[in-house]
């Protein structure tokens, strides 16, 4: 399989690399959970920064990273892409900035799981497979210190805002990923920040029960027209790039819903799925959650959606 992003050095070390005369992308490189990429804009003195990072830690050595491009203190506006901890958990250290995202997004914090729960649920030697598979993979994180720092401004639709000279587009592409996903697009520069409406090399987790907003999303974010794409976690992609990840999100939605209209008990059809679409991109085991928003959006009744129970999935699957 060949991988699709546009000309980025591909490093474990996150990193502040250039993407136009304008934008900057911070990433990982990495498909680990909880590694998740930002963006910055910047023109004439002004600057928007696109999503935070997972702790306080790893936000400030963000922010440092950007101090080389504009003092930090230039962040008039952050936008959050959803609200997923690991892309808002250190909104609280740009106090200045006003923080916008969309409504729908903004409406489902109330479901997000907090630091403190998240801490809880990662003790190693809890019980379950659930259990071991969140300590796997968050236990080495430190989220002492956070104050979940809700938006300030929401919107719907589309909305423009002004970055010194340069327009800069926000875009409400509804649930997918999570309950409200936002994009943004620079125009002028053919530069999309998608937050986790794409995953590069990783299989997407689909938390908001809606597999069709997430191949929708995906054609959303083609019609803009740009070629450089920021995805939430992973290299930056390009056109084809993004292409694979619908027409693989759709392959998906249109063998889950076959299995789900002949009757196939859930838990066993995510195993099929696997199975057939697994591939070598990393965390298969989130094709659980891919196959049950299918059967959400077919109304298999029972399904699971909480985010306990989604992590109960996807950690049954990974065994």
């Amino acid at each position: 399989m060949t991988d699709r992003y546009k000309g980025i050095p591909v490093a474990s070390a996150p990193g502040l690399r250039p993407l136009s005369a304008s934008s900057w992308a911070w990433t990982h490189d990495r498909t680990d959970w909880g590694y998740s990429n930002s963006g910055l804009i910047v023109s004439e003195g002004q600057a928007l920064l696109v999503d935070t990072q997972f702790t306080l830690d790893a936000t400030e050595t963000l922010l440092t990273a950007v101090e080389a491009v504009c003092p930090r203190e230039q962040i008039g506006l952050l936008v959050c892409t959803h609200q997923n901890g690991d892309h808002t958990w250190g909104n609280q250290l740009l106090a200045q900035a006003e923080i916008i995202t969309s409504e729908s997004g903004a409406a489902g914090l109330c479901h997000e799981m907090g630091p403190e729960q998240l801490t809880a649920l990662a003790r190693p030697g809890g019980p379950g497979a659930a259990a071991a598979y969140v300590a796997r993979h968050f236990a080495h994180f430190d989220f002492i210190g956070i104050t979940v720092t809700a938006p300030t401004r929401t919107f719907q639709g589309r909305e423009a805002v002004k970055v010194g000279t340069m327009l800069v587009e926000l875009i409400d592409l509804g649930a997918g990923h999570s309950a409200g996903d936002v994009a943004v697009h620079v125009p002028d520069e053919g530069v999309v920040f998608a937050g986790d409406a794409l995953f590069a090399r990783a299989h997407m987790v689909v938390w908001s029960g809606s597999l069709s907003g997430c191949v929708r999303a995906c054609q959303t974010l083609l019609d803009t027209g740009a070629d450089v794409f920021v995805p939430g976690h992973g290299p930056v992609l390009d056109r084809g790039g993004v292409e694979e990840i619908r027409d693989r999100l759709a392959h998906v939605a249109e063998e889950a819903t076959g299995y789900a209209q002949r009757g196939v008990p859930l838990a066993d059809a995510a195993r099929r799925i696997m199975a057939g679409h697994a591939g070598v991109w990393a965390h298969p085991e989130r094709l659980f959650t891919q196959t049950a928003a299918a059967y959400a959006e077919a109304r298999v009744p029972g399904v699971p959606s909480s985010t306990l129970a989604m992590v109960e999935g996807m950690a049954s699957l990974a065994c």
